[in-house]
């Protein structure tokens, strides 16, 4: 077995951040959209959400 990528070129399960669980309430038409996406582009759902997040803050932190 072929271990994923996380979209950043690192192995899933290699990263050097450490790991924490997040519990978010999502509509679950857009949750449905977000794991169709991830299934087209082969992407781990936990990779697409953390790429996410991390595009959102980086804008926020623009804006200010």
């Amino acid at each position: 077995m072929v271990p994923r990528s996380t979209g950043s070129g690192v192995p899933a399960g290699e990263s050097s951040e450490p790991l924490v669980n997040l519990n978010a309430r999502v509509p679950k038409h857009l949750w449905r959209r977000v794991r169709l996406r991830c299934l087209e582009e082969g992407r781990l759902l936990r990779a697409f959400i953390t790429e996410a997040l991390r595009e959102h803050l980086r804008a926020q932190k623009k804006r200010r």
